[in-house]
């Protein structure tokens, strides 16, 4: 009898959590801003900023990936967009920017802005062929240096031959290992367009 009791209160508390909208359930401590986004941004009261995970189109909700957590919204046809035709055309782990309102557990993303890649001067820019040059004359001959900006457990798995581990979540920390002589070409490199 007394087994029969404690499992018809551990069924009424988890329905009970499953009825009120799992408020027993919810989260509130979730980061709001991906850690990296972290170097360049601040997030307002309100505000998403991270990776977009997944969209459902047909249930009209969309999660945000947060490093150790994911938050999941609500859209709907009064969702504003900015960078992308669709919500639904948006691709996964695009950084974007999302403006919520709250309603109990439920969260409805009011705008989502889609970060774009940089604008990058095609003048600042090395091809292959080019790199593949510099590579082969070396730092002195080429007179360059190569920094590769990804993080260091990622330098740690292969880059390219010369290449000199600069983090750009830690750059200012590291100042101090760019050349001395200012007419040396810098060249950065990172995992993809930003």
């Amino acid at each position: 009898m007394r087994k029969i009791f404690k499992m018809l209160m551990v069924t009424a508390f988890v329905s009970s959590g499953l009825l009120m909208g799992s408020s027993v359930f919810a989260k509130t401590d979730k980061p709001r801003i991906l850690k990296p986004c972290t170097q360049c941004h601040e997030v307002e009261e309100n505000q998403l900023r991270g990776k977009l995970q997944s969209v459902s189109g047909k249930a009209e909700t969309l999660q945000v990936f947060m490093g150790d957590a994911s938050w999941q919204l609500k859209f709907n046809k009064n969702t504003e967009l900015d960078g992308a035709k669709a919500i639904t055309k948006i691709g996964t782990d695009k950084e974007i920017l999302v403006n919520y309102t709250q309603n109990g557990d439920e969260f409805l993303a009011t705008s989502i802005v889609v970060k774009q890649p940089a604008s990058i001067p095609p003048k600042w820019i090395i091809g292959v062929k080019e790199m593949e040059k510099l590579v082969a004359k070396g730092p002195v001959k080429g007179n360059y240096s190569l920094f590769d900006a990804r993080p260091g457990k990622v330098f740690l798995e292969g880059h390219i031959e010369g290449a000199i581990s600069n983090y750009d979540a830690q750059f200012e920390k590291n100042v101090k290992i760019l050349p001395q002589n200012k007419d040396q070409l810098l060249i950065f490199y990172c995992g993809g367009a930003t």
